[in-house]
């Protein structure tokens, strides 16, 4: 499982949670959970390379942080004209699904991921 609070914990509690992010999955691709917004997803981002993206997480992940250490996620820009990008995880598990808690106003206050 994989939480990203956005906000603070009062706002994450009041929030009202979501099945997915509007409706789009979590992608696979081997082996790496991709959490992005859709139009940012590199198997779908027109001229994006992905299997060379995932050669870039794979190398940043073995690589570590410097002290010996594996970090456990990557982030990707897919997208640097508007800003998008894509956290990569290792998961071994084949199901996984996606929750956003939102405020009234449609605000992202914390982002979930469950592989199964």
């Amino acid at each position: 499982m994989v939480v990203l609070p956005l906000a603070d914990p009062a706002r994450i509690v009041a929030a009202d949670w979501n099945d997915g992010y509007g409706g789009y999955e979590p992608s696979a691709l081997d082996g790496y959970a991709v959490l992005c917004g859709n139009p940012f997803d590199p198997l779908h981002v027109g001229g994006r390379d992905a299997e060379a993206d995932l050669r870039e997480v794979k190398r940043i992940i073995a690589a570590g942080d410097g002290q010996s250490r594996r970090v456990n996620y990557a982030e990707i820009v897919t997208d640097p004209d508007r800003g998008g990008n894509a956290l990569f995880f290792p998961v071994n598990e084949e199901e996984r699904d996606g929750y956003e808690a939102l405020e009234e106003d449609g605000t992202v206050v914390c982002l979930a991921f469950i592989a199964y």
